[in-house]
């Protein structure tokens, strides 16, 4: 890359990342109580920018340097908390450090991409010992986890304004025979915890039924 273009584009990603830097500030002097509108569009703005900005970076890195970009997603995936693992019962369990975003907001790759490393690595380390045995007859349990600090009027969204398209697309291409709605049911909940977060598991139509009526007897 000409080194012209190369630092016009470093520069713009500064200019993004001052930007987003102001908005930021002004967060701090809204009056949250008073102007919780005010609060919403900035904070969804910033957020917006943010995911611009690091979606940039990533693609100005593999463009311009030698770096794995599988290598690369799978760093973002840990710096950004995302796990999969498997317990004992053989549900795989998906932690997402953030609410999903809804339908419409910006597209999920910024999720998508280093969810779908998460799970190139993982993979890989079941195959080492033992072949994965891909779900068939399965349910995809998300809970959507608010933080209790943050709970407010219209924070909690419906279910069906929830983009879970992505995920669901990421998650079939490793542990699915197949995501049609013969073979795999998506069911929702909603907790409340002291942070935000998204847990997916994955699991057998019996052992959901076993976790749902735990749930309800508990």
């Amino acid at each position: 890359m000409d080194r012209q273009v190369l630092l016009r584009k470093i520069m713009d990603m500064g200019d993004e990342i001052r930007r987003l830097e102001q908005d930021m500030i002004a967060l701090q002097s809204i009056d949250i109580v008073g102007y919780p509108e005010n609060y919403s569009s900035l904070s969804q703005q910033a957020v917006i920018k943010s995911e611009y900005i690091t979606r940039k970076l990533r693609e100005l890195v593999y463009s311009t340097t030698n770096a794995d970009w599988p290598e690369l997603l799978s760093v973002s995936a840990d710096e950004l908390g995302i796990t999969v693992e498997c317990n004992d019962d053989g549900v795989v369990d998906i932690t997402i450090p953030s609410l999903i975003p809804g339908r419409k907001k910006k597209p999920t790759e910024f999720i998508t991409a280093p969810l779908y490393a998460a799970f190139e690595r993982f993979i890989s380390e079941r195959q080492a010992d033992t072949p994965f045995e891909r779900f068939n007859n399965c349910v995809i349990w998300i809970t959507h986890v608010y933080d209790k600090g943050l709970i407010g009027k219209g924070r909690k969204r419906d279910y069906d304004n929830i983009e879970t398209k992505g995920i669901i697309d990421v998650i079939n291409a490793f542990l699915l025979t197949d995501d049609n709605g013969f073979l795999c049911n998506v069911y929702h909940s909603t907790e409340i915890s002291d942070r935000d977060f998204t847990r997916i598991s994955v699991m057998k139509e019996d052992m959901f039924f076993m976790r749902i009526m735990d749930t309800k007897n508990g």
